[in-house]
């Protein structure tokens, strides 16, 4: 289990990210809020960004201001692994999330926040915890807690 420290480098799926844009209340939009204000590092892909302009306009369009905010102050955007970079981490993620899983990879993201955990299965060894985002923001108090005492 990765440690919660200074330094929580967070990658977030597109789910994650949606529902930090539809709604001002529950553990995304914490989330991607500590991020904004630096507490925490977060990170997605290109290719989440296309997953979310396309299922927010279709389905939330009133969450694309939000979203758009969302992009330039709380995240890093990086580019989509290659195709051969994808080849090298097969089984550990559905085929359709693989790329997610490793450019959260490749960013070094001790966690994945996304609410389809079942889809993301990475090898241990690699550092990478994939949990939702209540579940990690739970974590992130309880370490403030024991800092407190």
């Amino acid at each position: 289990m990765p440690e919660i420290n200074s330094s929580i480098i967070v990658f977030f799926d597109a789910d994650a990210l949606i529902a930090g844009s539809a709604s001002r209340e529950g553990a995304s939009f914490i989330l991607l809020h500590l991020s904004e204000l630096g507490l925490i590092h977060g990170f997605t892909c290109q290719k989440v960004v296309e997953e979310c302009h396309k299922n927010l306009l279709i389905k939330l369009p009133d969450a694309q201001p939000a979203f758009e905010k969302i992009l330039t102050t709380a995240l890093t955007i990086t580019e989509n692994p290659s195709k051969q970079e994808i080849m090298n981490y097969e089984k550990m993620a559905d085929e359709k999330d693989l790329p997610i899983l490793i450019a959260a990879l490749k960013t070094n993201a001790q966690f994945l926040v996304t609410f389809n955990i079942k889809d993301f299965f990475p090898d241990p060894s690699l550092g990478l915890e994939v949990l939702k985002p209540g579940d990690l923001l739970k974590r992130i108090r309880t370490r403030l807690r024991e800092l407190a005492n």
